[in-house]
């Protein structure tokens, strides 16, 4: 197409080149054509169009919003010269408002390359017991998206001390990077969701799958999920039969639930073992690196490895720890207060208020419970956003540490703020509560006290307490995390798409035809666009944090092992909650939130203590609730000495019970702890049989060598012994990777290769080699972009003619 006034527009085969006549130089900037890729038949979800392959491995959004374009161009040209110095390719596109998208990709060979190493730190450290065949350029195919992108984190993040980047968003030098997250997979995630949704039972071939796309971390949550849930069965059956044929607060059922819970913990214990060794995990812990927030005040030189550490005080952290038990005491109260005020208007209003509302009298007695189950949530969520501020304050070297912290801290406050207001009703509302509302109440009232004289507070108010926290937690809970922020976040970037579309489309028409650099840098390329507006949309996303989702699960089971003697529904309620909240927080994950870094783990983290601990406080207030409202005693002939034994009992019942379980399933043992075993035993014995063979065939070489020339090894240099040792442990680690066949097939980096590359796709060759063909480098790209959106910004706030604008500010600079 030839206009006689932007220059000349050249559609070539793959690409579209600009090359506008109205430049200081020539400016061609290349749009290749994709080709489609199936996304799969999951028809109902949001994504509409099929996207290409562009071999997107990362993600960072720079917003300059709150700085002027010069120091933003600065910025953005460290951070492309940090990034292109550990091998990273860039390119730049715009984002929303004023940001900009640099998209990063990792050289397949050089990313194989960190790959082996990272394999080879696992077998230094003993996570793997299988050396991997190869040298220091050796390049290898990672087994799963999960691995090539945990590699592509560390370049990324880690220091350029640990051979990074060390691009940390939100944090030092790079507080003005927004996000840092790798893009879905949108095929694969598809037919996950797809996979789940047809099936009741996520089996271990589909947690595989969840490991392969988001990492171990992700996937113990979902196994622990899938393992409780099934677990549930058994205490959901039982609970409807005593509902049926039983009643509330029964001993044969508070034991039932005292034995399912320790069994379920101890069990579980069992299981992280097994998938651990299943995903090659087992003490993944052992491979720790400080965290880019950690601070140390002084560096000492470890007397064993010689290399120096960075400490920080043990007694400042201690002192910042401290800080922690106020704020949950003042939390603890300011909650009690709630609650008391809270149980004080449900009773003035269903035993002393008499309105004219008759009809509605009962929905109107539960209306402060109602309100008061509806804001726990958000009240949960503030308070633990506070402590996690003051985990960073604590200031811990590893993630490990910090996320100890922050699991103690989550456990505290759910503790309170969910299990508190039980605890209250039980233990002293329902009790007590006659007279503390004759306390409470003003003389002045004399009506009210009249009333509340004669008040006798019906065991049934902790049933109803029970289920109305718990079920209405679990729905207001799933709201707050998967549909709320799913619909908010489709409706936003809706809206941003509508607006910067109608701002671009808006400003080219003001400016005319004549200014094509706008539209090549502001304009997405047909074939690039549902590829960039799906990157928009994940970096407006919320954050996934799979700890909550985690605690969200310790605070159920809660629920039922301290408080389901009161409920024998509660464990169906749960399964049937559960058996939605997986594909929920499935869904979530995939198409409402970032995708996470996939970190590994070898268990589900600290939590786990939180369930031994919930379990023990079980086995006391289980038995403590069926002593006090089993049958229609009134409290008045309940004996606290009866109440302490009972007690008593139940907690060494527990230990008791407890021992013999885990000493069971010790004994039974775990296959496929047998079977990984069964397979270093082999490991070991070939070793020392093609030790025994080499032995004995370096023993007819030195008779060989002693008749030859009289002399023996030992006379030998040094240098000689070592290359003939090389030559014998090459020959022999060959020959074993070929008898064996273990592991993936290997193969050498050329001399000169590590940045070369091997695209998978030629679409992603087109994309990410386009900026060769245009001979423009990233950083000039993405300062110009820069430019551009900061001019276009200033255009829409001031509302100028398109001739007041200076192009030449953009246009003609030179961003070398």
């Amino acid at each position: 197409l030839r206009s006689t006034t932007t220059g000349t527009f050249i559609t070539r085969h793959s690409r579209l080149v600009l090359e506008p006549s109205g430049f200081c130089g020539t400016l061609r900037f290349v749009y290749p054509v994709m080709s489609g890729l199936s996304l799969g038949d999951l028809s109902s979800l949001p994504i509409e169009t099929e996207e290409p392959e562009f071999e997107v491995d990362w993600v960072l959004v720079y917003d300059f919003n709150e700085i002027e374009s010069s120091e933003a161009i600065e910025e953005f040209t460290t951070l492309i010269k940090d990034l292109e110095t550990v091998g990273l390719q860039c390119q730049v596109r715009h984002g929303y408002g004023l940001s900009v998208l640099v998209l990063l990709r990792v050289p397949r060979n050089l990313l194989g390359n960190e790959v082996y190493r990272s394999r080879v730190k696992d077998w230094l450290f003993s996570i793997v017991h299988t050396r991997p065949i190869g040298d220091k350029s050796t390049v290898v195919k990672a087994k799963s998206s999960a691995e090539a992108l945990r590699t592509v984190y560390h370049l990324v993040t880690w220091t350029h001390e640990q051979g990074g980047a060390g691009v940390t968003a939100n944090f030092g030098q790079w507080t003005r990077i927004r996000s840092s997250f790798p893009p879905h997979e949108a095929g694969a995630t598809r037919k996950l969701l797809g996979r789940l949704a047809r099936k009741m039972v996520v089996n271990m071939d589909d947690l595989d799958r969840i490991n392969d796309l988001f990492g171990e971390k992700v996937a113990f949550y979902h196994a622990f999920i899938q393992c409780y849930s099934l677990f549930l069965i058994v205490p959901a059956a039982a609970g409807v039969m005593c509902w049926i044929f039983g009643e509330p607060f029964s001993f044969t059922f508070a034991i039932f639930l005292l034995a399912w819970g320790i069994f379920f913990t101890e069990y579980w214990k069992r299981q992280e073992i097994d998938l651990s060794v299943r995903w090659n995990v087992r003490g993944v812990a052992a491979l720790k690196v400080n965290r880019p927030q950690y601070t140390w005040e002084r560096q000492d030189v470890d007397p064993i490895t010689g290399q120096v550490r960075r400490v920080f005080p043990i007694y400042k952290r201690l002192a910042r720890q401290a800080l922690f038990f106020p704020f949950a005491i003042l939390a603890g109260l300011a909650l009690g207060a709630a609650l008391a005020a809270t149980f004080f208007l449900e009773a003035f209003i269903s035993d002393v208020y008499d309105g004219s509302t008759e009809d509605h009298h009962w929905a109107l007695s539960y209306l402060p419970t109602i309100i008061l189950s509806c804001c726990l949530p958000f009240i949960l969520s503030s308070l633990t956003s506070i402590a996690s501020r003051m985990s960073e304050y604590e200031n811990y070297r590893t993630n490990d540490d910090y996320n100890l912290a922050q699991t103690r801290k989550t456990f505290v406050l759910n503790f309170v703020v969910s299990f508190l207001p039980i605890f209250i009703t039980a233990y002293i509302y329902v009790p007590y509560g006659n007279r503390l509302l004759l306390y409470f109440t003003p003389s002045s009232w004399t009506a009210a006290i009249k009333v509340l004289q004669n008040l006798q507070i019906d065991p049934e108010r902790l049933q109803q307490e029970v289920i109305s926290l718990s079920m209405t937690g679990q729905v207001m809970s799933f709201g707050e995390e998967v549909v709320v922020p799913y619909l908010r976040g489709r409706a936003s970037a809706k809206w941003r798409e509508y607006k910067r579309d109608s701002q671009v489309s808006r400003s080219m028409h003001m400016r005319g035809d004549s200014d094509q650099t706008e539209r090549t840098f502001l304009k997405d390329s047909p074939h690039e666009a549902a590829m960039l507006s799906r990157i928009r949309w994940e970096a407006e996303a919320d954050v996934y944090d799979v700890h909550e989702d985690i605690m969200e699960m310790c605070v159920q089971f809660g629920y039922l092992v301290l408080f389901g003697v009161a409920w024998p529904l509660m464990p169906l309620g749960f399964l049937v909650n559960n058996w939605i909240e997986l594909r929920g927080d499935l869904f979530k994950l995939c198409e409402g939130s970032q995708r996470p870094a996939p970190i590994r783990a070898d268990s589900i983290g600290h939590s786990i203590a939180a369930l031994e601990l919930l379990t023990w406080l079980g086995s006391l207030s289980t038995a403590a609730l069926a002593y006090l409202y089993h049958g229609e005693q009134p409290m008045s002939q309940i004996r606290l000495s009866y109440l302490l034994l009972i007690v008593f009992i139940s907690e060494q019942a527990f230990l008791g019970f407890k021992l013999l379980v885990s000493y069971s399933l010790s004994i039974i043992g775990s296959q496929v702890v047998r079977e990984a075993e069964s397979k270093r035993f082999l490991m070991r014995k070939t070793y020392l049989e093609t030790f025994s063979e080499e032995a004995a065939s370096t023993s007819q070489e030195e008779l060989a060598r002693i008749h030859a020339t009289g002399q023996r090894s030992e006379d030998a240099s040094p240098r000689e012994k070592g290359i003939e040792a090389e030559k014998q442990s090459r020959a022999t680690a060959e020959t074993k990777a070929k008898n064996l066949k273990d592991g993936p097939d290997v193969q050498p980096m050329k001399e000169g290769s590590r940045e070369e590359d091997d695209y998978q796709t030629e679409t992603a060759q087109r994309f990410w080699e386009s900026k060769k063909e245009d001979q423009m480098s990233t950083v000039e790209a993405g300062a110009r972009l820069i430019v551009a959106l900061k001019e276009l910004h200033q255009h829409r706030i001031n509302h100028l003619p398109s001739n007041d604008v200076d192009k030449s500010k953009w246009m003609c600079r030179d961003f070398t």
